[in-house]
């Protein structure tokens, strides 16, 4: 396994601090805090602008051609 490069360190520490608001809005609108949030269980606490830069920026990180997907 490689190590990653500053620019993949800079795009996943991106990646984490919207997970980290998205966590914090969701807490603050009184969701459970032993719960997770999110799309699934209707409790999405995102933008649209978020929810873009997190689809663009996973694809930069976690390329499809590097991921085994275990079927």
């Amino acid at each position: 396994m490689r190590e990653p490069t500053e620019l993949e360190k800079k795009q996943y520490q991106r990646l984490q601090e919207i997970f980290a608001t998205a966590r914090n809005r969701y807490l603050k609108a009184g969701g459970d805090p032993k719960r997770a949030g999110g799309i699934l269980n209707g409790q999405d606490c995102l933008t649209t602008e978020e929810k873009q830069e997190i689809v663009k920026l996973g694809k930069q990180v976690f390329p499809l051609g590097r991921a085994v997907i275990k079927v």
